[in-house]
């Protein structure tokens, strides 16, 4: 549609096999040529059971997952050889000259949410204190323990209604990189007003530690871009334009649009002959404040 990349590719490590790690590789590494941002979440199985990352579907015993694969957990190896896994991920994760490429690691996305087993309010009975616990222990043994230092770590809660809210699973300013945030329109009690005030709040805490302010996942659920056409603008840019503060938020990063078959695919983003095309060109695209692949200094990295 625009001619540019986005300036931002997003990849999971969710299947550390040799195939993805090879295609993750690869596409990281044509991004970087291209001067973008790369970040990684991870959608892991659930150390102890093996069971999906969303934990309403697992049938094994996800009481105190996390308590569990912390170090004196009877499934801390497990976790280990997950963090194993990722930190050899990293370590070949390099350019064309063998020179390591950075990554933001957005661990533990949306930690405060109940749909992953690593989640709060959920059959896990997780505390918020677990999960503090674990985003350190990671950060830790993939710094310290196996030498990982090309990534900066994102911590993306979801939605949250006040700064002492969001910061009640923060594992401290020591491990975390970037405030981020992951916030989807996904009914209609999802306003503008309360998208306005999340961001506000993660660029204020996330300026006084000085750290990255960031709208790590965001997008309109049930295929909203193809009700509201002028989605990006009206319900996204225009929220983050309406002052300074929100003005100030670092990069805006969506889901990728994906098809399952049976002519069903979520669509997060328009695409070439997509009914919001030509607004979100005109009306996202082209505004000033958007920064895209093509618009990117070479001096970024």
């Amino acid at each position: 549609m625009t001619g540019s990349y986005p300036a931002i590719l997003g990849m999971d490590l969710g299947d550390r096999s040799y195939k993805p790690n090879i295609t993750s590789h690869w596409l990281g590494r044509r991004a970087y040529e291209r001067n973008e941002i790369i970040t990684l979440s991870i959608h892991f199985k659930n150390p102890v059971t093996g069971g999906s990352p969303w934990i309403g579907g697992d049938k094994g015993d996800t009481l105190k997952t996390v308590k569990r694969i912390l170090p004196r957990g009877d499934h801390n190896s497990k976790l280990n050889e997950v963090l194993d896994e990722v930190a050899s991920w990293a370590h070949s994760f390099t350019d064309s000259q063998g020179k390591l490429i950075p990554a933001i690691f957005g661990y533990l996305h949306e930690l405060n949410g109940g749909w992953f087993w690593w989640g709060l309010n959920n059959k896990a009975q997780n505390t918020a204190q677990e999960l503090q616990e674990l985003y350190l222990y990671t950060v830790q043994y993939l710094r310290d323990q196996k030498g990982v230092h090309n990534f900066l770590y994102a911590y993306s809660p979801d939605k949250f209604a006040s700064k002492d809210d969001y910061l009640k699973t923060y594992p401290g300013d020591d491990v975390v990189d970037i405030f981020g945030m992951d916030w989807y329109y996904a009914s209609p009690s999802d306003l503008k007003t309360t998208l306005h005030r999340s961001v506000k709040d993660v660029v204020e805490m996330a300026e006084k530690r000085n750290k990255v302010p960031a709208l790590t996942e965001t997008g309109y659920m049930g295929d909203g871009i193809n009700k509201f056409p002028n989605f990006w603008q009206e319900y996204i840019l225009d929220i983050l334009k309406s002052d300074p503060t929100t003005k100030r938020i670092a990069f805006v990063h969506t889901w990728s649009n994906h098809c399952y078959g049976n002519a069903y695919c979520e669509i997060w983003v328009p695409y070439k002959g997509h009914p919001a095309e030509s607004a979100f060109v005109t009306n996202f695209y082209n505004d000033s404040l958007t920064i895209l692949s093509n618009q990117l200094p070479q001096s970024i990295y």
